[in-house]
């Protein structure tokens, strides 16, 4: 039993104190205030009277006191549970693209993640706007060409994405841990509130599937 929280004192709570939360105890749960009430009630009330007189024993004798704060201060602390781990992120984005179920039987098929980029389209890709890019250094490869060349589309790697339009245009390329948002909406792709690619070859569901992990990763790994 804790006396202090029984007569709801503080620890170094003096005399006066004492005096008054013993009386207002006293005067709430006294079996005389009851003796109207079912038996079970009554048991209730006479019992909690018997608590609140012990605890009052307690603190009221400064010996008593003494040695139940000493009894107290000796009792081993129980340690806290440690903190629930966070979810470990994947180590890098081409772990957390695995698995992504692309349609394959679309005659568009034109969404791709590594190990499974077809050779012929990512040389196509790094001739065309990955010229620095090693083939190990794609994760992801969209291809915007009709004939399938990859000579247009999107390259991801671990640090940026890159998007080139059309063999006239020059390639923009962002840098990933720069990036908060990216999603796919139809055949538009967008970093923030920008729109940044338009994309008519792939399935829209792809896109979206793709983008959406991307998304993932990168707000874990913020």
């Amino acid at each position: 039993m804790d006396p202090y929280g029984v007569l709801g004192i503080r620890p170094s709570a003096g005399r006066d104190e004492i005096e008054l939360a013993y009386k207002g105890r006293r005067s709430q749960y006294h079996p005389d205030r009851y003796a109207q009430s079912d038996a079970e009630t009554q048991a209730w009330a006479t019992g909690k009277m018997q608590e609140i007189n012990q605890a009052y024993a307690v603190v009221s004798d400064p010996e008593a006191r003494f040695r139940f704060d000493r009894a107290q201060a000796h009792e081993p602390v129980r340690p806290e549970p440690p903190p629930q781990a966070a979810p470990t992120p994947r180590a890098t984005l081409k772990d957390a693209l695995q698995g992504l179920a692309f349609n394959a039987a679309s005659p568009f098929e034109r969404v791709f993640v590594a190990p499974h980029i077809p050779l012929k389209k990512l040389r196509g890709a790094l001739g065309s706007y990955g010229h620095d890019l090693r083939p190990q250094d794609v994760v992801a490869l969209i291809d915007d060409t009709f004939f399938g060349g990859a000579r247009e589309g999107v390259l991801i790697t671990e640090a940026q994405i890159r998007y080139k339009a059309t063999p006239f245009d020059s390639t923009d390329t962002r840098l990933l841990g720069c990036l908060s948002a990216i999603t796919a909406k139809g055949k538009y792709v967008y970093i923030q509130d920008e729109r940044y690619a338009v994309l008519n070859m792939p399935d829209q569901r792809d896109l979206k599937l793709l983008f959406e992990a991307v998304a993932r990763y990168l707000q874990v790994r913020s």
